[in-house]
């Protein structure tokens, strides 16, 4: 098969031969990896998760193919290599002496203070009316403009819709006061 029969095999769903086919990509992509830095253990999940994003890329109607298919796995390869190489000395520039559990531990710990900071935000904005709920959503997550915002929220004008932001972002910011000196409280 030739890169654009692939191209319309994984489009079409046919991904084992198309899969099969890619693989045999894996010995060169392998050294080259291990050239540039890889640990032999990173190179196999490098590898099956660049064939899932090319796959991902392929699948997209908009994709136009303007290598080889192998030199795009290649670099998709050696770009997801790198961001591992990065990640990792991170982790040594700031946790000089962390041990692999000690970084999933740490990698943890993160995740778990984003998930609670999540649930707090989530918190506040329930705890605030609707129409709130709606200028904030329209104007941090839609990214519309204060005049889009009035007319959608049926503000009189541009002005008064920025009035009612500032009051929804002090009400949001008392609430947050009030949750976290709740949470203080039901700590100590």
């Amino acid at each position: 098969m030739n890169d654009n029969e692939i191209i319309h095999a994984i489009r079409e769903g046919k991904l084992e031969s198309s899969i099969r086919l890619l693989y045999a990509e894996f010995p060169k992509v392998s050294s080259l990896l291990l050239k540039e830095g890889a640990q032999k253990d990173w190179v196999n999940e490098i590898f099956n998760d660049s064939l899932v994003i090319l796959i991902e890329k392929v699948k997209n109607p908009s994709f136009q193919l303007e290598s080889k298919l192998s030199t795009y796995l290649t670099g998709i390869n050696r770009f997801l290599l790198k961001n591992e190489i990065r990640k990792r000395n991170k982790y040594d520039r700031l946790h000089p002496s962390l041990g692999e559990n000690e970084i999933v531990a740490h990698d943890l710990s993160i995740d778990f203070e984003r998930e609670n900071k999540l649930k707090m935000m989530e918190k506040i904005l329930l705890n605030l009316s609707q129409k709130c709920q709606e200028m904030l959503h329209f104007f941090y997550f839609e990214k519309l403009s204060m005049s889009a915002i009035a007319q959608k929220l049926g503000f009189s004008s541009e002005k008064s819709a920025k009035t009612q932001k500032y009051k929804c972002l002090e009400k949001a910011h008392q609430e947050a006061n009030r949750l976290i000196i709740h949470q203080e409280n039901t700590v100590s």
